[in-house]
């Protein structure tokens, strides 16, 4: 049987998600309130899915959303490979290993962050259990780059 999401917020959330635009799947760790290290942007919609510490993992959702949603590619930091190898593994499997980006933690992945469409809140404990999902479509792939620095402005 194909997965259903049940979230109300993340349903609606996947079915509203266009082309390159941005879901950010957060560990338990990752600060959102005005006092984190580095806070979120105040126009990024959080969602917080924590039930106990451990769940849900990105292990639990991440495949979940890509059945269920139209993802084309992740984005998660140039540490995640050695820091939570079996993370990084998880989405080796879903992505084919050519649709994983890995971008400096900082100040890029925190700048890419503060793009997306909506931050989701896992119980996921593990190190670098962070993952940003790319809207896909049946279409042609959006040029990495072309979602870290957006379009170039028009020339007249």
């Amino acid at each position: 049987m194909r997965p259903r999401i049940l979230n109300q917020r993340l349903a609606a959330a996947l079915a509203d998600l266009r082309h390159g635009e941005l879901i950010f799947i957060a560990d338990a760790g990752s600060g959102t309130s005005a006092k984190a290290l580095r806070s979120l942007a105040p126009d990024v919609e959080i969602l917080d899915l924590e039930v106990v510490t451990g769940v849900p993992s990105i292990d639990d959702l991440v495949p979940v959303i890509c059945d269920v949603g139209d993802i084309e590619a992740c984005i998660v930091t140039k540490d995640m490979r050695g820091a939570n190898p079996d993370g990084f593994a998880m989405l080796s499997r879903l992505f084919d290993n050519k649709h994983i980006y890995e971008v400096p933690y900082i100040p890029d992945y925190y700048d890419l962050r503060d793009r997306c469409k909506l931050f989701v809140q896992t119980g996921d404990y593990r190190v670098h259990a962070n993952v940003i999902l790319v809207g896909g479509y049946p279409s042609a792939d959006i040029p990495m780059d072309m979602i870290l620095n957006g379009l170039a402005p028009k020339t007249k």
